[in-house]
C-alpha cells in the first residue's frame, strides 16, 4: 500500500513539474531527491531482507 501511495505521489509531482514548467534548477533538484530516495528505499529493503 505504501508503495502505491509513493508511486502516485511521484506521478503527481512529475505532472506538476511538467505542467507548470518550473525552473530547470528546481526540476534537477527534484529528480536528484527522488532518485536518492528510491536508492535509499531499495538499500533498506535489501538490508532488511538480508538480515532475516
Amino acid at each position: 500500500m505504501t508503495r502505491l501511495i509513493a508511486i502516485a505521489l511521484f506521478i503527481v509531482l512529475a505532472f506538476v513539474l511538467i505542467r507548470y514548467r518550473t525552473s530547470e534548477k528546481l526540476q534537477k533538484w527534484v529528480v536528484i531527491v527522488i532518485v536518492s530516495g528510491l536508492v535509499l528505499y531499495t538499500g533498506t529493503l535489501v538490508i532488511s531482507e538480508l538480515l532475516r
